[in-house]
This record gives C-alpha cells, sequence and structure tokens, in this order.
C-alpha cells in the first residue's frame, strides 16, 4: 500500500474538511451532536498556527486525516484521527500514525472519549507497536470531552 501523507494547506483544505465530516458523523451519537441545518457538523479542532492538519492518501486517494495540536516545543496532541472505513483493517491507520510520530518529536498525549473503545483498543496496539509498551495509560475527566482514557509518551 502507497501511503503519502501531506500537512494540510489551502490546497488540500477542502478535503481536509471532506473528511472531517465524516468524522464527525462517525462520533455523533457519541458526543450527541447533531448537524446544523445545512447538514453541516460543527468541527470541535480547529486548524490553525499550533493545530495542523493532515490527510493519508493511499495510490492518491484521500483515506484519512489527523489534527495534531503544538502545546509547546516538545509538547503534541492528537486531537482528532479518521480513518475512512474502506481502508480500515489494513493497518493504515497506524502507519499514518506513526508517520505522524516520527514527524514531531516529544511528548504526546492521545485522548478518547468514553463510548469510543474500539478507539481505545486501536491507541493502545498502535503505540504497543510504535513504543513497545513504553506509554502510560489513565483516566480523567476532560473540561471539553468529560470522562476520557489518555495514552502518553515521548518519543524524544
Amino acid at each position: 500500500m502507497n501511503l503519502t501523507v501531506k500537512q494540510v494547506f489551502t490546497d488540500i483544505k477542502q478535503i481536509y474538511l471532506n473528511l472531517a465530516q465524516a468524522y464527525e458523523t462517525e462520533f455523533s451519537k457519541i458526543v450527541g451532536k447533531a448537524p446544523d441545518e445545512n447538514g453541516i457538523f460543527p468541527l470541535d479542532t480547529q486548524l490553525n498556527e499550533s493545530t495542523f492538519g493532515f490527510v493519508c492518501y493511499v495510490e492518491n486517494v484521500p483515506a484519512g486525516i489527523a489534527a495534531i495540536s503544538q502545546n509547546c516545543e516538545y509538547e503534541f496532541e492528537v486531537c482528532e484521527f479518521y480513518i475512512v472505513p474502506y481502508f480500515r483493517k489494513q493497518k493504515l491507520g497506524m502507519q499514518f500514525s506513526h508517520k505522524l510520530f516520527d514527524l514531531f518529536k516529544g511528548h504526546w498525549q492521545i485522548k478518547q472519549i468514553a463510548g469510543a473503545d474500539y478507539a481505545t483498543q486501536f491507541w493502545q496496539e498502535t503505540l504497543r507497536c510504535y513504543q513497545a509498551e513504553q506509554f502510560s495509560e489513565d483516566y480523567f475527566t476532560d473540561p471539553y470531552w468529560g470522562k476520557v482514557t489518555r495514552q502518553k509518551f515521548s518519543n524524544l
């Protein structure tokens, strides 16, 4: 599988936003969010100078997105991560996340909301393959999301 990762700039921003709608749709029941009168879901994470968007391509077809927030020089958070269902179960998400981790060296955290057990399992497996069990996991109440599972690791 030929995997390419591109950072979101103006040229591919609409592709990112299109897939972000699919991501929001998938989580709408868990977070209790409905689309607006135009059928558009509001995005929880806005891309800006400290939150970078990425699109993952397979053979030039958009297959997933990620939003990575940089809190300070060496602190990163996976804010959003989505793989189109057609491309799931092929280790694409794992490859995509590993490429992102390799782009940014530092201290990382990843959070999953309550009810997204499949996402927690995905991140546990992904981090085991990347860090060989060198990650921590805890549970806490996030001011925005409520109860979350969080993984932390460093790749410095």
